[in-house]
């Protein structure tokens, strides 16, 4: 995925079989040979846009890495809340989500159930995910929040203290 400014927080592969929706869980730059570190460039006072700027060779040697959590997909006119049948196609791209494409997978909260699951999403993430879906919604992200909020109740009823967690990084 290549980044330019801020990475979004739901993305999409419209290539392969079907459409894929994911929710970017970390992401990592640093340099591409691990053994050879990176040594501070620029001026003090300088901003990473100006030193970026001067020293255009650095793009080639940086690697920022996104892990995305598979959170539904949609084949033919149906949005379903599920892995994909395949993963998307090896080198395909990937960008950010529109928000109409964030309301139809997640209208129903049913994509918690993916990214509960996932060892790759903390607490943090899922509630991030749900604040961003819930930006997606506009004046209905309050009605969203509330679906999401019974979603995980159900999801977590054996785990109060992670149900809590999650709800906490959801309040604004």
């Amino acid at each position: 995925m290549q980044v330019h400014g801020e990475i979004p927080d739901s993305v999409v592969v419209r290539e392969g079989p079907c459409v894929t929706y994911g929710i970017v869980a970390d992401s990592t730059s640093g340099p591409e040979d691990p053994t050879r570190p990176l040594q501070p460039r620029g001026d003090p006072g300088q901003t990473a846009s100006e030193v970026m700027a001067e020293n255009p060779e650095i793009r080639l040697l940086l690697r920022t890495s996104v892990t995305v959590v598979s959170c539904g997909h949609v084949e033919g006119e149906v949005a379903r809340a599920l892995l994909p049948p395949t993963p998307p196609p090896l080198l395909a791209r990937v960008e950010p989500a529109a928000d109409d494409e964030t309301v139809r997978v997640a209208a129903d909260g049913a994509f918690l159930t993916l990214l509960v699951g996932s060892p790759e999403c903390d607490d943090a993430v899922i509630a991030a995910a749900i604040r961003s879906a819930a930006k997606a919604f506009g004046p209905g992200g309050h009605e969203f929040t509330v679906r999401a909020g019974k979603e995980l109740a159900r999801l977590l009823r054996a785990d109060p203290a992670r149900l809590t967690s999650i709800i906490r990084g959801v309040a604004p």
